[in-house]
């Protein structure tokens, strides 16, 4: 076991000496390239502007200090004994001074430029004969001294590239900064392709391609600008090193392609003005070499540099889970409340017996008062022989109970032990009428505490599917993002911006943004599901009016219609009957409620039921806990009997499962492409009963399935006819429409058309499914 601890100490320790020897090469050679890196090409201040702006704002390091030093010799020779001195001066003050923090950048950049200025002076004065010149010179080496140890400070190189966010300025320091280190490489060339303009042209191609024209263009112009500085055709390198970036931004929507060739274009174009045609500037070995080396940059380095160049990446990030995190807290406390509170009310509803014997104590006491008080025997059975008197009226009272309305049996037995048999039978009925009524209503509370328990649990497991849905990312697909974009550019949509938001495998949501508003998406549909190769749809949003977004969803595999058709009773004009049908999250759904008998109160009754659907499908609640609830809102609206059929069809347009679900509703018919089958219920209606009786039926839809529902008054119209569920499914067989509409209006004409018709409300409801292609 030690061994094994001790081996992976040593890998970690091994992994971090690579990392850090990793930044450690990259600092050095940084440093050796600013060192040679020319002004006028005798002044060479970039390596101790560098090497000043590191161990301030980094801390000491001696390899830094020796690659600058070689770099300067090699670039100056002996005559950089002034360089050389300033560097070691500059090494040991801040040696010296390692602890003091005190000091702001600034001031420590006017202390290094002082440094530097006292160095340079001394050596002028050690060497050849001083002119003017050479004072201005120096003070103007000073000045870009203290100017460059300030960009330094604020590059990437100097601050960490991963987890900063970088912003405008950071940037221009950083493009400087690369620019020098190019400008230090100088004439370097491998086969006659020099490596400065080479590395020049990727960057270029690489920030263009991800961060658009202007970055390419900036790229461009400060790359020009400061590593050419001491070349004379300068201005020439900056046009066509700009245009280019510029173009190749323009261009990026083609792909890398389309990259390379906005920079061939601008270099050609920058190159025919100046020079005529067929000569450019830049080499074309460089250009051809640089455009393989781009071709073959990864996906994980284009999405390091748009990660790199994206203000606020990590911050956003980061605060996007922080306040994730407090939301899911929050909710998950309210889950558990919940929880809690359904606990408490179904302990609440088991607690306690039929009768408390406070109750039955107390109706004693109340019919000795009214009865007994002023009886002559009251003596007699209340004061000597207290127990048994007690004990024979709690007889009494089980008998009255049990025996209910079987006076004569009671006054037998009262008779027995009182004289006034037939006031005490009055207040006993009395008494156990009251305490009967008590606990009907008792019953009712704890039914109601039962429901509520349940709605409370239902609630939790709704907000745990929330925290779940907070907790699970979506993932933006990048590639498919340009890919979209490209597309729609292509094909002239005035495009603003591309999000393609993915949960799981299967949920695809797609954002489009628009420069101008257009009132129909369906171009836009046609476009992406050509890109994409899988059908998308509309968010089914309102398309009346013009809109800058568009929400797109992946097509489901089926797709469904409902269509209705109905008839009041000719008696009543108000039909009782109810019906609703609709698609949440790709589920297709299509209700009938039938109330009790017809009018107005058989509609409010159906018209609760299907509402309260609609609203607690909305909530996402448990399909049982759903017919429960409208169970006992109808049991507890009214003392009266009050209930209704609910007959519900569930379609799982991704998967095409079908469910049925009914609690005292009629027949319902599936016409397929060969047969019609048919599916039956004996269960009872909703509210008639405390606890509900309900029926599901399951199965797989297949396309071209018609799914066909009706209240019982369109199957009652039949008359006489012995099965009305086989005189139904010959009139579904014999029709030819597979239109929703029509079948729906054709079998409610038939109905209408019987004699018996005008009995009860009818309505039909038909749903037609198809496979999307």
């Amino acid at each position: 076991m030690m061994k094994v601890e001790s081996l992976i100490g040593k890998k970690n320790w091994y992994d971090l000496w690579l990392r850090v020897e990793k930044e450690t090469i990259l600092t050095i050679f940084i440093g050796f390239a600013l060192a040679r890196a020319s002004i006028f090409k005798e002044l060479t201040p970039f390596g101790f502007a560098f090497f000043s702006a590191y161990i301030i704002s980094k801390g000491l390091n001696l390899p830094l200090l020796l690659s600058i030093a070689i770099g300067t010799i090699s670039s100056n020779g002996f005559q950089s004994l002034g360089y050389i001195f300033a560097y070691i001066l500059v090494y040991i003050l801040f040696l010296i001074i390692k602890e003091e923090k005190a000091y702001s950048l600034i001031k420590a950049f006017i202390v290094t430029s002082t440094i530097f200025l006292v160095s340079r002076a001394l050596g002028l004065a050690f060497g050849k004969t001083v002119f003017i010149y050479d004072i201005l010179m120096v003070f103007f080496e000073t000045v870009i001294v203290f100017t460059f140890s300030y960009i330094f400070s604020f590059s990437l190189p100097i601050e960490k590239v991963r987890g900063t966010n970088i912003g405008n300025e950071k940037t221009i320091c950083t493009f400087i900064t690369l620019a020098l280190v190019l400008s230090g490489i100088r004439e370097l060339a491998i086969f006659g392709i020099q490596i400065k303009n080479l590395t020049s042209i990727v960057i270029i191609l690489l920030l263009s391609f991800n961060q658009g024209a202007f970055f390419g263009g900036i790229t461009g112009i400060v790359l020009g600008m400061i590593s050419y500085i001491s070349h004379p055709e300068m201005p020439f390198i900056i046009s066509i090193l700009a245009v280019g970036g510029l173009l190749s931004g323009i261009f990026k929507d083609l792909g890398k392609v389309g990259t390379i060739l906005g920079l061939l274009l601008g270099n050609g174009i920058i190159s025919f003005y100046i020079n005529g045609l067929g000569t450019s500037f830049i080499n074309y070995k460089e250009l051809i070499v640089a455009s393989i080396i781009f071709l073959m940059t990864t996906k994980k380095i284009n999405e390091m540099v748009s990660e790199i160049f994206t203000v606020n990446y990590y911050l956003r990030k980061d605060y996007n889970q922080k306040r994730d995190k407090i939301v899911a807290k929050k909710l998950h406390k309210m889950a558990d409340l919940f929880e809690n509170l359904s606990i408490t009310f179904k302990e609440t509803a088991e607690e306690g017996s039929r009768y408390s014997t406070g109750e039955v104590y107390g109706m004693v006491d109340n019919i000795a008062n009214d009865v007994c008080i002023n009886c002559s025997k009251y003596d007699s059975c209340w004061s000597r022989n207290y127990y048994r008197t007690y004990q024979q009226f709690f007889n009494i009272i089980g008998l009255a109970e049990i025996k209910g309305g079987n006076k004569k049996s009671l006054y037998s037995e009262i008779d027995k032990f009182c004289i006034r048999p037939m006031e005490i039978l009055d207040k006993v009925d009395r008494a156990v009428e009251r305490l009967k009524l008590n606990e009907s209503w008792k019953n009712k509370l704890k039914e109601n505490r039962l429901l509520l328990s349940e709605q409370l649990k239902g609630f939790s497991r709704v907000i745990g599917d929330i925290i779940l849905d907070i907790y699970e990312k979506p993932s933006f697909n990048q590639e498919l993002e340009q890919n979209i974009y490209k597309e729609l550019k292509n094909k002239r949509i005035d495009i603003s911006e591309v999000s393609v938001a993915q949960i799981g495998e299967e949920n695809l949501d797609i954002f489009v943004d628009l420069n101008r508003a257009v009132k129909s998406d369906e171009r836009i549909k046609k476009i992406i599901s050509q890109t994409l190769e899988v059908p998308v749809v509309g968010d089914n949003q309102n398309t009346n009016t013009k809109r800058l977004r568009f929400k797109l969803i992946r097509q489901n595999r089926f797709s469904a219609v409902t269509k209705a058709a109905l008839a009041a009773c000719q008696d009543n004009k108000i039909s009782g009957d109810s019906y609703t049908f609709g698609e949440m999250e790709n589920i297709h759904f299509a209700a009938i409620s039938d109330g009790m008998g017809i009018g107005t109160k058989a509609n409010r009754e159906s018209k609760i039921a299907i509402t309260l659907l609609e609203r607690l499908m909305e909530a996402n609640i448990d399909k049982e806990l759903t017919l429960k609830t409208i169970n006992s809102v109808l049991r507890a609206k009214s003392s009266e009997e009050v209930f209704t059929t609910l007959d519900l069809g569930f379609i799982d347009l991704f998967t095409g499962k079908f469910q049925m679900i009914k609690t005292g509703a009629p027949a319902t018919f599936i016409k397929k492409k060969d047969r019609v089958e048919v599916i039956n219920s004996s269960s009872l209606p909703v509210g008639m009963l405390k606890e509900i009786d309900f029926n599901i039926y399951e199965e797989y839809i297949e396309d071209g399935d018609i799914i066909i529902m009706m209240s019982d008054g369109v199957l009652d119209s039949c008359g006489d006819v012995g099965n009305r569920e086989m005189w139904m499914k010959e009139i579904i067989t014999n029709l030819d429409s597979i239109n929703p509409e029509t079948i729906a209006n054709n079998i409610l004409n038939i109905a209408k058309a019987n004699p018996t018709s005008n009995k009860d409300d009818m309505t039909v409801l038909v749903t037609k499914v198809w496979k999307n292609i």
